[in-house]
């Protein structure tokens, strides 16, 4: 049988960098200048020792000064930070060459995982310095700093984030004789509002769906819904990695269910007509949220903005995703990090460059002054009354605290996110069970994970860089 390629599903948490596109207006320089000179006033007198660190960051869409690096260096006087914007693309492979140059920067920021650089030996541990200064690790989400974490030493401290909610919409609710003011909580309403909320034209393709399950990560990651048989595999307390990271477990009983309520959920609805369907979803206003296509999605929370901006009269509401009765509400975030690479000049003036970007104060005003910006890492600053003014907020926070990491088997990271999405793509179509799609996945990443488990050791075993 030809196995049939789909195009309804891709790799949204594989492209969770396209969340650094931080979009920066005119607009938005002014209001950072402006928060600048308001909170963080400088001396006029430049100390002649002072010391110069260098910061290499990722642009986005243009080679902007981040707003850490600013504030910075209008706090003090002791440490002056030059920051050097470089592609996303390209900033992996120019600052391993630097560090194997012995000329690394001083302080980098990255989204991709951090096992990958620690791996390589490319970060510096930063344990020490967290003792020293009684660091507070309690203040980051666990699903975060546990993505900071490599062979049991802390490599990197993040700074940003992404969370998700389940946005409806009230309009199309109440045209379905639904009540506007419930949302689904279980993914069986989910499947019952979906057959009231899905429309067909006189030719029987779909023109309104209630849930979509895919969506389309060639749009930029706003757009972006995590992997819902994922979510539902989480919420039922699924772990797809032995606690040693050594054997992939991606044939798990709560995986298999989530998968079979899937099937279960697209029955009445042929792939073909949905992938049909998707093809209309575009940007801006043709996203199938803020078009009124799609009534049910679970969405990212810059998105409230993105409806202000293309949709602003659209009705609609923010709840906890759905789960299953006796589990817990379960989500998806990874996030940017800041590290120290092996080998830089002033490791001590990058570390305070590094705990300033990470305190509450810095990611409030960050988030406040930014066109759009990430969700800050540092709960404290999640927490705080200007951060929750926006009432819909709250939702995100709860949802980040049940949140794990995108980064299920870290030395096997792209490999895992391929074979997941290729199995599912497979078992969705009915070209393979259940069962057969799992395995050969499961096959494929374990050998994988051994490979770079194997190279791990070989190069421990010739190179000492932390006492294990």
């Amino acid at each position: 049988m030809k196995v049939k390629t789909a195009k309804i599903m891709n790799y949204p948490e594989a492209s969770f960098e396209e969340f650094s596109r931080l979009k920066t207006s005119v607009m938005t320089a002014l209001a950072i200048g402006a928060a600048i000179i308001l909170f963080y006033p400088r001396s006029q007198a430049r100390p002649t020792d002072q010391r110069t660190i260098s910061f290499w960051s990722c642009s986005g869409q243009k080679e902007d000064v981040p707003f850490i690096v600013t504030a910075f260096n209008a706090a003090q006087d002791s440490i002056r930070v030059l920051s050097n914007a470089i592609p996303w693309q390209e900033q992996e492979k120019k600052v391993l060459t630097a560090i194997l140059s012995d000329n690394p920067p001083d302080a980098v920021s990255q989204f991709i995982p951090i096992v990958k650089w620690a791996s390589r030996m490319a970060l510096m541990p930063l344990d020490e310095l967290i003792a020293r200064d009684d660091f507070d690790t309690a203040a980051f989400y666990p699903a975060l700093w546990q993505e900071m974490k490599w062979l049991g030493h802390v490599f990197g401290i993040p700074v940003s984030s992404a969370s998700f909610a389940f946005f409806y919409n009230k309009k199309l609710f109440r045209e379905a004789g639904l009540d506007p003011e419930r949302p689904p909580k279980t993914w069986d309403e989910v499947a019952a509002y979906t057959k009231k909320l899905t429309r067909y034209d006189a030719s029987g393709n779909i023109i309104q769906m209630g849930f979509y399950p895919f969506y389309k990560s060639a749009l930029t990651a706003s757009q972006n819904s995590p992997s819902t048989p994922l979510i539902i595999a989480w919420e039922k307390g699924a772990s797809f990695l032995s606690a040693d990271g050594k054997r992939v477990t991606l044939i798990n009983p709560q995986y298999v269910e989530a998968l079979e309520w899937l099937l279960d959920f697209t029955k009445p609805y042929p792939v073909e007509k949905m992938e049909a369907f998707s093809a209309g979803f575009g940007y801006g206003d043709q996203h199938a949220f803020t078009s009124e296509k799609v009534a049910m999605m679970i969405l990212p929370d810059i998105f409230p903005d993105y409806i202000r901006h293309h949709a602003p009269e659209l009705d609609y509401g923010i709840a906890l995703t759905p789960t299953f009765p006796g589990c817990p509400i379960a989500s998806s975030s990874g996030c940017w990090w800041l590290a120290i690479p092996r080998g830089c000049k002033d490791p001590e003036a990058a570390w305070e460059f590094i705990k300033f970007a990470a305190s509450k104060k810095v990611q409030l005003d960050a988030y406040s002054v930014m066109d759009q910006n990430l969700f800050p890492a540092n709960r404290l600053a999640t927490a705080d009354s200007i951060f929750l003014r926006d009432g819909k907020m709250q939702i995100f926070v709860t949802h980040l605290e049940h949140a794990q990491s995108p980064t299920i088997v870290p030395m096997a990271h792209d490999v895992f996110w391929r074979e997941f999405y290729t199995a599912q793509e497979l078992i969705v179509y009915g070209n393979q069970s259940i069962e057969k799609a799992l395995g050969t996945a499961q096959t494929i990443i374990q050998h994988e994970l051994d490979k770079a488990l194997t190279y791990d050791e070989y190069v421990r075993s010739k190179m000492k860089f932390f006492d294990e």
